[in-house]
């Protein structure tokens, strides 16, 4: 508990550290929330099985455990939307304060316009039967050098984030309280 508490402080410090300006590129952020209606150690364990994302996010054909173990700090996954994907570490997880973070390791700018993107989702109880879950990123635009296609500006890769992250609480949401 111990080593996995210190790699999950350490690997949020690092995030919440200002980051050098990647060419003079604005370093964007999206955060979304989602009540559910459901106990906080339910909602948790469902928002963070690493190799299950598939379960909940639409679009995820298939989530694959590379390497390590699930829901252990240094685990990989590679995450497919039909035949393209996207490999994803896991940095740090915490059960006592239900809070972990992850960062994409190799890009796919067809699937997520963005580059250097890292992730933080936690769950807080809200009561018996509530819990507030909110899922946060910080990330580059999906191309880095002046005149940016349309698809790969600061505003799509914006838009992406919180299309993702939308969709995937709506669901999650959808999936815990659609149990009862």
């Amino acid at each position: 508990m111990k080593k996995t508490l210190k790699t999950f402080i350490g690997a949020a410090l690092m995030i919440s550290m200002p980051a050098m300006a990647l060419d003079g590129l604005e370093k964007l952020s999206v955060t979304e929330t989602v009540t559910i209606n459901a106990p906080a150690k339910e909602v948790w364990d469902k928002a963070i099985s690493f190799d299950g994302l598939d379960s909940w996010i639409p679009g995820i054909t298939k989530n694959e455990l590379v390497s390590g173990v699930p829901n252990e700090a240094g685990a990989v996954r590679k995450l497919y939307v039909d035949d393209a994907s996207l490999t994803e570490e896991l940095m740090g997880i915490d059960n006592k304060t239900m809070a972990l973070n992850y960062r994409i390791t190799k890009e796919n700018v067809d699937l997520l316009p963005v580059t250097h993107y890292t992730s933080t989702i936690s769950v807080v109880s809200k009561g018996d039967n509530v819990s507030e879950v909110s899922w946060s990123g910080e990330f580059y635009r999906g191309f880095p050098e002046s005149n940016p296609p349309d698809y790969l500006t600061d505003e799509a890769a914006v838009k992406g984030v919180t299309s993702l992250y939308q969709a995937g609480l709506g669901n999650l949401k959808k999936v815990l309280e659609g149990k009862k």
